[in-house]
């Protein structure tokens, strides 16, 4: 699929570009956030496909565009519960009075370590005792001086 074919329909009088609604800003940082194991971003093709092969609704190539750019804001439960399903994330996600802010911060940092090629790395970390974990930082660290690359704060992966 084409950029084109991801472009937006027009916002409806009242709305600025800035302002979809709800449903469209998480599902606009949906398909900003979460990553092919590539590293590229979901087409709205790729995704219909992907709900299509786990039994989920039929949905077009128009009416997903429209609930991401808030021309829907009232989508179909069972289209927006195949869309949270797609995406992992719980149908909560897409609900005004969370707080995802936390939900989205890690959202982030997952996609960067998927894109970055490091989720095998940390899936090899998981249940190491402190003192390894300790180590490994440690041995990253020197590899990343080696490769002139900046050090990473404490706070940096958070961000």
């Amino acid at each position: 699929m084409t950029e084109a074919e991801n472009e937006s329909f027009d916002v409806p009088a009242g709305q600025t570009p800035q302002d979809p609604g709800v449903i469209a800003s998480k599902l606009q940082f949906l398909f900003e956030t979460v990553r092919k194991p590539d590293g590229r971003k979901y087409t709205y093709r790729e995704v219909l496909d992907g709900i299509a092969a786990h039994g989920g609704p039929q949905l077009s190539i128009g009416y997903l565009s429209q609930l991401v750019n808030g021309v829907r804001r009232n989508p179909m439960l069972d289209a927006l519960t195949a869309i949270a399903g797609f995406f992992k994330v719980p149908l909560s996600f897409f609900d005004v009075t969370t707080d995802t802010t936390e939900a989205d911060a890690r959202m982030k940092l997952a996609a960067r370590l998927q894109s970055a090629g490091v989720e095998s790395i940390a899936q090899r970390a998981a249940g190491l005792n402190q003192g390894n974990l300790k180590a490994l930082e440690t041995l990253i660290d020197q590899m990343r001086t080696m490769q002139g690359l900046p050090a990473v704060e404490p706070g940096d992966a958070d961000e």
